[in-house]
């Protein structure tokens, strides 16, 4: 179940970040690092709560985290996908910041 859960926050991120390798590398590090944490755990209803998290986190990244990117106007831009149909969209849009490497793409917009 627990390796379950880890390729399901895997895949979500790479869905989201796709094009950013940045955003993408730091999201599976992040996973990578509390999967880690979490390997002593012998408890079955703790282990099956983390579980549970791992999944719904990687729902919540597949449909309210959305990528905004630079565009030639100077405006950031996300391309809504149609499984975002259904969310219910809020700006948390956060003032640009350059990044060596950067690459013109903005850093996850999302909303809840």
């Amino acid at each position: 179940a627990a390796r379950g859960a880890y390729r399901s926050l895997l895949r979500a991120v790479a869905s989201t970040f796709k094009g950013d390798a940045h955003m993408g590398n730091a999201a599976r590090a992040e996973i990578r690092g509390k999967f880690k944490e979490a390997r002593h755990l012998s408890d079955p209803q703790t282990i099956q709560k983390m579980v549970a998290e791992s999944l719904d986190a990687a729902e919540f990244i597949k449909d309210f985290v959305v990528q905004a990117k630079l565009n030639e106007r100077g405006n950031y831009a996300m391309k809504v996908e149609p499984h975002h149909a259904g969310a219910e969209a809020q700006d948390t849009f956060t003032e640009p910041c350059e990044l060596k490497g950067d690459n013109n793409q903005g850093r996850g917009a999302g909303g809840s």
